[in-house]
């Protein structure tokens, strides 16, 4: 199995274990996503089951569409960019907002081949995360062409939505953590 292959086996894998996990737990959960456009979603959509979790998704590619559909704040959007800890965070506590939902996930970020910064270089993705009383941030650097670094993330974020989902001693059930840096 090449690398593709396992890529998508392992995002409708992960997908299917967080419909699983959300039907097991009664919780639904939402999305939030610019560079993805709807692929994390889909992912979930694509597990039967998925209508008893899955509340909708946002495509919100343009800043435009971040501030008037998910609330994203234009003054951090021009004192972050629209690829930062601040706005994945407003992008998921928007989707949750939105769709009334117990858990939402986000990704904004730099899929290239254009794009990037000297701080954020192509491959550049932040995910958000948020449920109730609870609001997090992860950055994560993917490699490859475009596609494949919308894939990578896609499956960063289903892990990041399982991980809040089924962990009993931190995530959705237990403390807070800091905004943090991976590289994959």
């Amino acid at each position: 199995m090449d690398f593709d292959e396992e890529l998508a086996q392992r995002i409708e894998d992960t997908a299917c274990e967080v419909v699983e996990c959300a039907s097991r737990l009664g919780l639904t959960v939402s999305t939030a996503e610019s560079l993805t456009a709807g692929m994390v979603a889909a992912a979930i959509a694509d597990i039967p089951g998925a209508s008893q979790v899955l509340r909708g998704g946002a495509v919100t590619y343009v800043n435009e569409v971040k501030e008037a559909v998910l609330g994203v704040s234009a003054a951090d959007i021009d004192r972050y960019t629209e690829v930062s800890h601040p706005v994945a965070r407003q992008m998921a506590a928007g989707s949750r907002r939105l769709f009334a939902t117990d858990v939402a996930v986000s990704l904004t970020g730099y899929a290239g081949p254009g794009g990037g910064t000297a701080d954020d270089p192509v491959g550049t993705v932040y995910l958000g995360i948020s449920y109730e009383g609870h609001i997090d941030s992860v950055r994560a650097v993917f490699s490859g062409d475009r596609a494949a670094v919308r894939r990578q993330a896609t499956l960063r974020a289903l892990e990041l939505l399982l991980s809040s989902l089924s962990s009993s001693g931190t995530g959705l059930f237990g403390a807070t953590s800091a905004a943090s840096d991976v590289a994959s």
